[in-house]
């Protein structure tokens, strides 16, 4: 297995403290559970071109393997097809896992190809409600040098009417803002309670003061 070779360094080079935050995320909380059986990665249809398979990303999780996990391709090349997450035997998600790790991955700043794609796609669609192939192209080669490689085969998608140059927008944009900045949850009444009677003895304080 590719990360029993990242796994031979010192097991104080291991972090417990990303480990418990990946476990306490939604979706994350059986991943101690796995047996290691592979089924997600039998029924992954794209594990062939990820660096790490789910199977071995859960382990990764489990032994704490931070740098590895954040800098693997495979929480960017999920579909998010849940073949995986349906047929467990355990009940684990790793569709949610990939979820979860992406915001991680960013905000440890984490840059490949694979996250400037998923940030490119998620600007697309939060501007336009859909996926435009032109304009995913066009923006990622603004910010992947590499694909300049592939302007001759664009070029000939262009000349054959394969890459339309519209953008097809749909109606109420804004909408989409539920979906890219989901509201947090309501305070449950005995937190308000409290955060009310906190107010109530600061200004009762503040009124002694005076």
């Amino acid at each position: 297995m590719k990360f029993m070779k990242k796994d031979a360094t010192l097991s104080e080079s291991r972090d417990t403290v990303f480990r418990d935050l990946v476990l306490k995320s939604p979706g994350c909380e059986k991943i101690p559970t796995c047996m290691q059986c592979g089924i997600c990665a039998g029924s992954c249809p794209v594990s062939h071109e990820m660096d790490y398979t789910p199977r071995q990303l859960v382990r990764m999780i489990q032994l704490g393997m931070k740098q590895e996990v954040l800098n693997s391709n495979t929480i960017w090349l999920c579909t998010t097809c849940f073949s995986c997450s349906v047929r467990c035997p355990r009940g684990i998600h790793p569709t949610e896992l990939m979820e979860a790790l992406k915001p991680i991955a960013i905000a440890e700043g984490i840059d490949n190809k694979n996250s400037r794609f998923d940030q490119v796609f998620s600007e697309v669609v939060r501007k336009n409600g859909r996926a435009s192939e032109f304009l995913l192209i066009s923006k990622y080669s603004l910010r992947e040098p590499g694909m300049i490689k592939q302007a001759p085969f664009g070029l000939s998608l262009l000349s054959k009417g394969k890459l339309p140059l519209s953008v097809d927008k749909m109606e109420n944009t804004p909408e989409l803002e539920a979906i890219f900045n989901p509201v947090k949850p309501e305070a449950k009444p005995e937190e308000k309670h409290a955060a009310g009677n906190a107010g109530k003895t600061a200004d009762k304080e503040g009124e002694r003061e005076e």
